[in-house]
């Protein structure tokens, strides 16, 4: 079994968020756990423009937005698993996942 400082469930871009800030505070042994065949949340989805204004000051889509934070995370070398489900976190904090 290994062990992470952070465990990150969702790889859409408030998970990555959280991750790349934590990675950029600092902490190494970060991983995300996402259930879909890839990273981006459902933002991948969403192809209308409106994201991004606050963030990147520009307007992207949800498919674009989604692509910066992946950027950002592949070029932190962030771990992460993808088609992973979490089953259960126990009160010791060990997480139990479903790999399809």
């Amino acid at each position: 079994m290994k062990s992470y400082d952070i465990i990150v469930i969702g790889g859409g871009p408030a998970g990555l968020a959280a991750a790349i800030a934590a990675k950029k505070e600092g902490i190494d042994s970060i991983l995300v756990l996402e259930r879909d065949n890839q990273l981006g949340g459902i933002l991948n989805q969403c192809i209308h423009n409106g994201f991004g204004l606050h963030t990147f000051k520009e307007e992207l889509t949800g498919p674009e937005y989604a692509s910066r934070f992946i950027d950002q995370a592949l070029d932190l070398n962030i771990e992460y698993k993808l088609h992973t489900m979490v089953c259960d976190i126990s009160e010791d904090k060990v997480v139990t996942t479903m790999i399809r």
